[in-house]
């Protein structure tokens, strides 16, 4: 693995797995819109218009594809719903088709998709060939992965990585409840029981870089800790590694529901998300308990 090509570059999730990959001796590029004239590694795309600068291909051998509207950055008007879903659909075949008429050398292409997929509510021990919902996130999910289909059709090892509720403190679950925790505000969703698919976003971004050098183990893989936690205990670490008091009652569920419409329903998912199948190809996780990786992230 030579130089890797990040779509999503600029995220949460892309800044961490950049970081990761140079400390590793790897030349990082990532697509952006809006590319600096003085970084180099930068290259334009612009999905909505299908337009991309197939000088990205040049000396790259390996894709981490991320790139996708934020699924909780605004409320899921139908317009949003929409750019959430085209985000993606739009990102994979704009690449995809470049690779098609352009020469490259691409060893493996790598991936996001979500749990989501699964419905909110998912019974027993998921496993990755549970059946998809039929639900708005599992439908964006379907599609997105099947648009990524098209790398495997040309040959090119593709591997999936459906992603949990990535734990960083730069965004997401932990930043959201630690604004609330920081007030002495934090308080479980729901009944608190819902079990959360976690994952520390260093062991998110070590399976990325696993199944990029490992094209052998190309398939679809849930990217989750071995061990879920409830939205309760999830939330009382958080408060406790921030020597906060967590006293407040559960946020009912129709209150969410009347606030956040149907991504209040997203909330209140309780998904008990396996990851045996990633362990089994070899891939082991730093993090396997939330409370050692809260107390990481916040120490």
């Amino acid at each position: 693995m030579t130089k890797v090509i990040i779509s999503g570059g600029s995220g949460n999730v892309g800044q961490h797995l950049s970081t990761l990959l140079i400390k590793q001796g790897i030349e990082v590029g990532i697509l952006t819109r809006n590319p600096r004239k003085q970084d180099k590694n930068a290259y334009y795309w612009n999905p909505d218009k299908m337009e991309i600068d197939p000088k990205f291909l040049e000396g790259t051998t390996h894709i981490f594809h991320l790139a996708g509207a934020g699924v909780a950055d605004k409320k899921w008007t139908s317009s949003y719903k929409n750019e959430i879903l085209e985000s993606r659909i739009q990102g994979t075949r704009l690449i995809a088709q470049t690779l098609k008429s352009h020469s490259h050398q691409i060893k493996s292409v790598v991936s996001a998709s979500a749990v989501g997929i699964y419905g909110t509510h998912p019974q027993g021990l998921v496993k990755e060939e549970y059946p998809a919902d039929t639900n708005f996130l599992a439908d964006v999910c379907v599609q997105w992965e099947k648009e990524a289909q098209a790398f495997a059709e040309m040959g090119i090892p593709l591997s999936i990585i459906r992603i949990g509720i990535v734990l960083s403190k730069e965004g997401g679950f932990i930043k959201e409840i630690g604004k609330l925790a920081n007030y002495g505000l934090a308080a479980p969703l729901g009944n608190g029981k819902m079990m959360v698919p976690w994952i520390h976003v260093n062991d998110l971004c070590r399976m990325f870089l696993f199944l990029g050098q490992h094209p052998e183990h190309s398939g679809i893989y849930n990217g989750v800790a071995p061990h879920p936690a409830s939205n309760a205990a999830l939330t009382k670490f958080i408060a406790k590694a921030m020597n906060r008091p967590m006293f407040l009652p559960p946020v009912p569920g129709f209150m969410l529901k009347l606030m956040m419409g149907e991504m209040g329903g997203m909330l209140l998912s309780d998904q008990n998300i396996s990851s045996e199948k990633i362990q089994e190809v070899g891939f082991g996780f730093q993090f396997m308990h939330a409370e050692e990786a809260v107390k990481e992230i916040l120490g």
